[in-house]
């Protein structure tokens, strides 16, 4: 999935590996998923972090690519996300024009509300048309991702 979110709640935390004294560390954070419908989804990603890093501030926004992990007690459980790539807007987020405008970016986040999914998966029935002739929705299976 890519998307924009805003990032609140960041925690540094520190994982030990499959009972190995492996460490790894990781800023996990809270956000939202608002779907075309409207219904929104807590959400918490999970980000490489190194040892020394620092949590970003609330109410940053941030661009990310991230690997899905849906539990099958949502909404009441988060889904979780396990960050490939993060970009944070510049700016201050304390600020209240952070996502429109600051000192050096005009409109630093575009207009994108809603996440791009990307799937690796098989076409399990042909395509349909639908009345509007340029949509062509199909189903699709795809493997499960493992979060641990």
């Amino acid at each position: 999935v890519f998307r924009f979110f805003a990032l609140v709640n960041g925690d540094h935390v520190k994982t030990f590996r499959g009972g190995s004294s492996a460490v790894t560390y990781h800023c996990v954070y809270e956000t939202t998923i608002q779907c075309t419908s409207g219904v929104i989804f807590p959400v918490m990603p999970c980000v490489y972090s190194p040892f020394n890093d620092v949590v970003l501030p609330d109410n940053t926004m941030a661009f990310i690519s991230v690997k899905v992990s849906i539990p099958a007690a949502v909404p009441w459980d988060p889904i979780l996300l396990e960050g490939i790539s993060v970009i944070a807007v510049p700016g201050d987020p304390k600020l209240d024009n952070y996502e429109h405008t600051n000192t050096n970016y005009s409109n630093s986040v575009p207009d994108f509300p809603y996440p791009m999914v990307v799937s690796l998966g098989l076409a399990t029935a042909p395509v349909r048309s639908l009345s509007d002739r340029t949509l062509k929705p199909f189903d699709a299976l795809s493997t499960d991702y493992v979060h641990d």
